[in-house]
């Protein structure tokens, strides 16, 4: 159900804490006159020792009322800025972001995977609408059309007019309220325990169908990164009508293709997926009439009321629907509509007027255009509401402080770890290297070591060859001296031989003087060549 509000009276802060602090100075100065009066009165009546300690007393006191007075000032500030904060846009019937509902949180015990047989959601009899108090919505103007027709609290969606898929994790997001966020920051701040991606329709055109895939499974990572404990739903892209202002951008068969890839990319990843083509596409495969905004690619209020219901009919398994969901309609200001133009979106001026109509955001719009879809709360409903969020607020406040802490504390004791680890590992590191250098330095004194044995080796072995070359030498030298003194002796002994038969030669010839003088002739011409002969041989 819708909750609207009359607008605000709008209050400054900046005015309110001037009233407060003035109250504080003049409660302060009649303090201190009084107190003057006294102290001049017992002065008289006292010793020192006495006046400090009641000038003590005085301060504390006087210190403990300013406490106070700002605390009181603090509480009157946060009820007064969720009426008249940055965000309020007090002239279009809300009070602003403050008033939002909170979104119930994730945990471990809510996340759960699909299996082949829940992937696809399925209807649930008697399904309440509580359970979109679980919900966020991440999507482009489809999304942002289901807020400002008032489905979705404001909040509870993170979506632009012509965003698509690759663009959304780098983008940044205002909301009706004012408030900016990032996906990275908006997820860490909701951490709910449904998140639905409403995407896929601008851009299908991409003429990389690899480029087209590899960016939504990049999204669908991201998300499930930034709130791990989240179940994530993907929804089919809705249909279109082929004949369509947007016809040259975006066609039911192209629409079909991707969804198919939705689908298994959830199996994929045991993660879920909402069919709304289901609801919404006709016998024809075009959308249906009464749910066509107009333009082909947009839809009618009718068209936003049929998605919000069956989102709400086909919830996710063990996610409870218990409680009233309220819708804190904030108006969309035209001046502050953020859009993304261009090809993939398929927006340009040309259609940008009518876009904005289907959108619902008009100069001339008021909370009353979608009475119809809500109830009015009453006063009491409103302030009893408003209570309870602020406890809850506070109690949330407190937790995350608790939280933070004991981050702090982890990541001090990691670092505290981190540093131990590093310095551990720098003195192995020098240990190490030292023990290399030593044992380098020890292997080249072994090869000096071993090089000067060797070398020591050759020389001694060269010495010792040079040694028995010259014993060689010397001997050769000994033999070929004893040879020749052999030759010499036997020449000597030859001669002397040769010269003791010349010697007898003679003596025969003497004796044989008187004979035939024919004979000693003979005799020496043998003798002469027996002597040749010999001396031959030698």
């Amino acid at each position: 159900m819708n909750r609207f509000k009359d607008p605000l009276p709008k209050i400054t802060l900046k005015e309110n804490r001037i009233h407060m602090w003035n109250d504080i100075f003049k409660k302060l100065r009649k303090i201190k006159r009084n107190t003057a009066r006294k102290l001049d009165n017992i002065m008289q009546h006292i010793g020192t020792k006495e006046l400090i300690a009641i000038s003590l007393g005085i301060v504390v006191i006087a210190f403990a009322i300013i406490l106070i007075m700002a605390h009181i000032s603090g509480v009157k500030n946060n009820s007064l800025s969720e009426k008249d904060g940055e965000n309020q846009i007090a002239n279009e019937g809300t009070s602003g972001d403050g008033d939002m509902p909170v979104v119930e949180m994730a945990s471990k015990e809510t996340k759960t995977e699909s299996t082949p047989d829940t992937t696809v959601l399925v209807k649930k009899e008697g399904a309440k609408e509580g359970y979109l108090n679980r919900c966020v919505f991440l999507g482009d103007s489809r999304t942002v059309a289901m807020v400002n027709y008032g489905f979705f609290n404001d909040d509870s969606a993170l979506a632009q007019i012509g965003i698509s898929h690759p663009a959304f994790a780098s983008n940044k997001f205002m909301n009706n309220a004012g408030k900016e966020y990032t996906m990275k920051s908006y997820l860490e701040s909701h951490q709910a325990q449904v998140i639905y991606i409403l995407l896929g329709v601008n851009g299908i055109n991409d003429s990389s169908e690899d480029h087209y895939k590899n960016t939504f499974i990049s999204l669908i990572d991201r998300v499930a990164e930034l709130a791990p404990n989240s179940n994530i739903v993907l929804v089919s892209i809705g249909p279109v009508d082929d004949n369509g202002r947007y016809k040259d951008y975006v066609q039911n068969a192209l629409i079909d293709k991707y969804n198919d890839f939705l689908l298994e990319i959830a199996k994929e990843k045991h993660i879920f997926y909402l069919d709304i083509a289901e609801v919404l596409k006709g016998s024809d495969g075009q959308v249906k009439s009464e749910y066509n905004g107009g333009d082909g690619l947009h839809y009618s209020g009718k068209g936003c009321e049929a998605i919000f219901n069956y989102i709400v009919e086909h919830p996710v398994p063990g996610i409870s629907d218990e409680g009233e969901y309220i819708v804190k309609y904030v108006k969309p200001d035209p001046n502050k509509v953020k859009v993304t133009t261009g090809d993939e979106s398929g927006i340009n001026e040309g259609n940008f007027g009518d876009l904005m109509d289907i959108m619902g955001i008009t100069e001339d719009q008021n909370a009353s255009d979608a009475s119809s879809q809500s109830s009015i709360v009453t006063e009491d409903e409103e302030a009893k509401k408003k209570a309870e969020e602020e406890k809850k607020k506070q109690e949330e406040e407190e937790e995350e402080a608790a939280r933070q802490k004991a981050e702090e504390e982890e990541a001090a004791k990691k670092k505290a770890e981190e540093e131990e680890a590093a310095k551990k590992k720098a003195e192995e590191e020098k240990a190490a290297k030292e023990k290399a250098e030593e044992e380098e330095a020890a292997r080249k004194k072994a090869e000096e070591e071993e090089a000067a044995r060797q070398k020591a080796e050759e020389e001694e072995a060269a010495r010792q060859k040079a040694e028995e070359e010259e014993a060689a030498r010397q001997k050769a030298e000994e033999e070929e001296a004893a040879r020749q003194k052999a030759e010499e002796e036997e020449r000597k002994k030859q001669e002397e031989s040769s010269n003791s038969g010349s010697t007898e030669n003679t003596e025969g010839n003497g004796d044989n003087g008187s004979g035939d003088g024919n004979e000693a002739p003979t005799s020496q011409s043998e003798g002469s060549s027996g002597q040749t002969t010999e001396n031959n041989g030698d």
